[in-house]
């Protein structure tokens, strides 16, 4: 980092052994930099002392904890100290750290929840934990330094826009380094830069190493740091930390592992030359070459994030429906009995019922106009299915088929490709069930019929979304007062027609003339392989002849089957009618009851102009529903995510 900006010891912290970065620093090339210089922002107050808790929690396991600045400088480091057994060793590492705070706080006390601006002969003692080339000389600002934004001019002119973010190196002993420095890299880091030293004494991979960089892929995506994350081995030419003999069986230890990183570098960091040839101009390239695809990526992690505040909102926005839910008094329950009574009774049940009677039940009899259509286009693409002549004479260059198995190899594979085409179908049958359920929604949610929509909105849902959303929302299947209701819903949602259910066993019975494994008895087929053209001929006429025979038997099929769709659906809007109607007919509490009781639950949402206008909190409710119309703008999928 200091051979990419361009800055010393004094600035960006190097040590050999034990960590001696302090505080996380982002340096940020600026061309027009006159000096180098930074802005140093400082915890808060109330941040420090959550700090100072987790230290005391992690160690004291919650028997200590303070609640401001006061509370931390009253604290007995000493004494504190003779309450840990020698043989806790996490605990004491631990405490050699909150000693410092409590030691040191007076250091920085007076500059917290600020940001000041320190020139560079300044910044070392706000970033290191001791100074350059004196490790005596120590330094404890760093300890409130949230972040230290480092300004300066890179050395290379080419530099552009590049930002290096320094981290607390992970073998540091503060508490919560790792989480930061993996918040910082999903956060703040374009190009991930892993660095590691191999020592020479020992040429393997720790798990450590294994660790962190299976935790950074976990956070950022394995897609993600397979594009941006690079393994940098840094390599030691001379003196007792030399390593380069070390470093192929690193590198092939790494391969082995196969880790999702964009490459390993071998680099000697100490030299300019290669800092720049050989790790910042490969890294440059990579952004440069697979932006698009790192878009694309980040883009994809922003949706899953947005998807996941999206369903947060929205409980909010249910949240807020449900405030009133239940809350009218009888006096309001009798003044909307009529609007109740005429909603589900004769606007709702009433058009269900003429939606069975007077559409679906005389179209029992007829086709399905939209399956018939579809169903000619695949019983021409039978014919298709015959292989060429050319297909033919291949499958007959195979040394082992003779003109007998050759046909039967024909017919094994055109069955298969009839019943796929055929199975395609079952796209037919969901929109014509989709276009069928839409109109019962319309009846349950329009304004003007059963009005339901105003509980959950049918914008931007399937029907079968709605009805989900509907029972999650209302509570449906909780609720005891709701459960015929929520028996007539789930019933509807359930159904569906499918190829497999009520036509595919048809298709496979035709395909019999082409199945020599129930006719037995094989075509006399020419039978001289010398001359295969002629073999191809009459293999191509005995098999487009079994296909009419297939065609008229699928067809005839059909014919009987095309009506079935209309008759389905019929059924299954005349089961929601049936179940919405008389469900429990002698119970003490009849889904008629029931009806009555959502109605009335939910009336203030239902019909909430007239519901305001009757209640004594008239101005309050007012104020309540501009706030609730304010939320519901946002409550939909592409307000939270990029399309």
């Amino acid at each position: 980092m200091q051979n990419i900006s361009g800055l010393n010891g004094n600035i960006i912290p190097s040590a050999e052994g034990g960590d001696c970065t302090g505080a996380k620093s982002i340096i940020t090339n600026d061309s027009n930099a006159v000096s180098t210089h930074a802005e140093i922002e400082f915890f808060s107050e109330v941040e420090l002392v959550n700090i100072v808790n987790k230290y005391l929690n992690a160690i004291f396991h919650g028997k200590y904890t303070v609640s401001s600045i006061y509370d931390i400088k009253s604290l007995d480091a000493n004494a504190l100290q003779k309450e840990l057994d020698y043989t806790m060793v996490d605990e004491n590492k631990l405490m050699k750290q909150l000693e410092k705070y409590i030691i040191h706080l007076n250091e920085f006390e007076q500059d917290l929840g600020k940001k000041i601006n320190v020139s560079e002969n300044d910044i070392e003692q706000y970033v290191a934990q001791y100074k350059n080339g004196d490790v005596n000389t120590k330094y404890y600002k760093y300890l409130g330094v949230k972040t230290a934004n480092i300004i300066c001019r890179f050395p290379h002119e080419d530099a552009g826009k590049i930002v290096l973010v320094d981290t607390i190196g992970i073998g540091a002993t503060s508490l919560g380094t790792e989480d930061e420095m993996l918040d910082t890299v999903e956060n703040d880091s374009d190009a991930i830069v892993f660095m590691f030293r191999p020592e020479a004494l020992r040429p393997r991979l720790s798990n450590t190493e294994v660790k962190i960089v299976e935790e950074v892929s976990k956070r950022v995506s394995p897609q993600y740091s397979k594009e941006m994350m690079f393994w940098i081995l840094n390599k030691v030419q001379s003196g007792k930390a030399m390593n380069t003999k070390c470093i192929p069986e690193i590198k092939n230890q790494i391969k082995e592992m196969n880790f999702p990183i964009a490459d390993v570098l071998e680099v000697d960091c100490m030299n300019k030359d290669e800092v720049e040839n050989q790790l910042l101009v490969p890294i440059l390239n990579q952004l440069t070459n697979r932006i698009n695809v790192v878009d694309n990526l980040l883009i994809q992690r922003l949706n899953t994030f947005g998807e996941r505040l999206f369903d947060e909102y929205q409980k909010i926005c249910n949240g807020i429906d449900k405030v009133l839910v239940g809350s009218a008094n009888e006096d309001a329950k009798r003044a909307f009995w009529s609007d109740i009574k005429g909603t589900f009774q004769v606007k709702l049940l009433n058009s269900l019922r003429d939606l069975y009677l007077n559409k679906y039940r005389a179209l029992c009899d007829k086709p399905c106009e939209e399956l018939q259509a579809v169903s000619k286009e695949k019983l021409k693409n039978i014919f298709k299915f015959v292989p060429s002549k050319e297909e033919v004479i291949e499958m007959l260059n195979n040394g082992t088929i003779n003109q007998h198995n050759g046909i039967e190899n024909c017919t094994d594979i055109m069955r298969i490709k009839i019943i796929d085409d055929f199975m395609e179908l079952d796209g037919v049958l969901n929109n014509i069930v989709m276009n069928m359920k839409k109109e019962v929604l319309n009846i349950l949610a329009d304004e003007d019929k059963g009005r339901l929509g105003y509980i959950v909105s049918i914008e931007g849902k399937t029907p079968d979304e709605w009805i989900e959303a509907f029972i999650q929302k209302t509570e449906c299947d909780k609720k005891d007062n709701y459960k015929y209701i929520y028996n007539a819903l789930t019933h509807f949602h359930d159904f569906k027609i499918s190829v497999q259910g009520f036509l595919i066993h048809e298709v496979r019975i035709q395909l019999e003339p082409i199945d020599f494994s129930l006719r037995g008895q094989m075509p006399q087929v020419y039978s001289d392989l010398s001359h295969k053209d002629l073999v191809a001929d009459d293999i191509r006429t005995w098999l487009n002849t079994y296909t009419e025979l297939v065609f008229d038997g699928i067809e005839k099929a059909l014919n009987k089957l095309y009506s079935i769709p209309n008759r389905a659906m019929f059924a299954a809007i005349k089961d929601l009618y049936d179940r919405a109607t008389y469900s429990g007919k002698f119970d003490d509490v009849s889904v008629t009851t029931q009806w009555r009781y959502l109605y009335e639950d939910w009336m203030s949402v239902i019909w909430s102009d007239k519901y305001k206008a009757q209640s004594s909190l008239k101005q309050s409710l007012e104020e309540w529903d501009d706030i609730t119309v304010e939320l519901k703008k946002y409550n939909k999928i592409e307000c939270f995510c990029i399309q």
